[in-house]
């Protein structure tokens, strides 16, 4: 990784990043076409818009500019968006010693190094964020994540249910949350989680695949699951098609198997995004429902939600102990 690059003190954002759009180098005239369109005088940054606006440094992070960080910033979403992460990664490290701190800058840092591989150093900058911006609730989300994906599951939720409690609700936190549960043991509270993520996810094969493993974690768990699972699909007369019914006969044969294999077999099905996401919801109210911490709770909002009594006696007849 270079440690040349350029003087942001000395330069405006714009200049700054048509010079990193320069020395980067573009692949195709197309694609110099594109940054030129996205550098002109009277483009969205012109008219008071930060490129970074919308941007997810590392493809998982969105950062919040501050007005002297934009620049680095900017140039550093431009140089991702052509594939030179190290490069993005030297132009922040170069802000960064350029004499003002800024959690901007590490968070974004941070989000790059966590995107090619290096938790640790991601964590790191993390720590330097919140330290510098303790109120930032995606600070503390991201330095949660930070710590999930370093297993230490204990220092990740402190740091995760601080982000909520400052008002962070963006789906990687509830995902961050059911995963340092799962670590720690605790089934009912990472499925609730799960189910956040849920009901904000628009795609839910691979939610769907960890839902599996939840399931399945415990052997001695798993058919008590999944038998609950099937009382209450029948209780709510839950409609099936033949996929779908194959697709819980495979959930069968799954117990022990990696996510990443479970995904792959509900991928080769043509199952209905509904139906998959019927599923993963019955999968987590049952590991909900069977759990102590989580069991009040889960069977509470499960009556509540339905307002016809005679199905509402059905359900209580469905989770009475069998």
């Amino acid at each position: 990784m270079g440690t040349g690059g350029i003087s942001f003190r000395q330069l405006s954002a714009w200049a700054g990043a048509v010079c990193v759009a320069f020395f980067a180098g573009c692949r195709t005239s197309r694609e110099a076409d594109d940054l030129r369109s996205m550098l002109r005088v009277d483009d969205a940054a012109t008219a008071g818009h930060s490129l970074v606006s919308g941007h997810r440094f590392g493809s998982w992070l969105e950062v919040e500019p501050d007005p002297l960080s934009t620049p680095a910033l900017e140039s550093a979403c431009l140089l991702e968006q052509t594939g030179e992460r190290e490069e993005a990664i030297a132009v922040l490290g170069e802000a960064l010693q350029s004499g003002r701190e800024s959690a901007s800058v590490f968070e974004a840092r941070g989000a790059l190094y966590l995107g090619t591989g290096f938790p640790r150093a991601a964590a790191g900058d993390f720590q330097r964020a919140v330290a510098l911006a303790p109120e930032r609730p995606r600070c503390w989300y991201a330095l949660g994540h930070a710590y999930e994906v370093l297993g230490l599951a204990r220092q990740a939720l402190e740091a995760l249910e601080h982000a909520r409690s400052l008002g962070c609700d963006d789906v990687g936190l509830f995902l961050s949350l059911a995963r340092a549960y799962r670590a720690l043991g605790r089934s009912g509270q990472s499925a609730r989680h799960y189910q956040q993520v849920l009901t904000r996810q628009e795609s839910p094969t691979e939610l769907l695949a960890e839902a599996a493993v939840l399931a399945s974690d415990d052997p001695a768990r798993a058919a008590s699951v999944d038998s609950l699972r099937e009382r209450l699909e029948s209780c709510r007369c839950t409609p099936l098609s033949d996929d779908a019914w194959f697709l819980r006969a495979i959930l069968r044969e799954l117990p022990g198997e990696p996510a990443m294999n479970i995904a792959a077999a509900f991928q080769a099905l043509e199952v209905a995004p509904a139906e998959l996401a019927d599923l993963t919801a019955s999968l987590l109210l049952s590991v909900q429902l069977l759990d102590s911490e989580t069991s009040a709770e889960a069977r509470a909002g499960l009556l509540a939600a339905e307002p016809d009594e005679r199905r509402r006696a059905a359900l209580e007849r469905c989770l009475a102990p069998q």
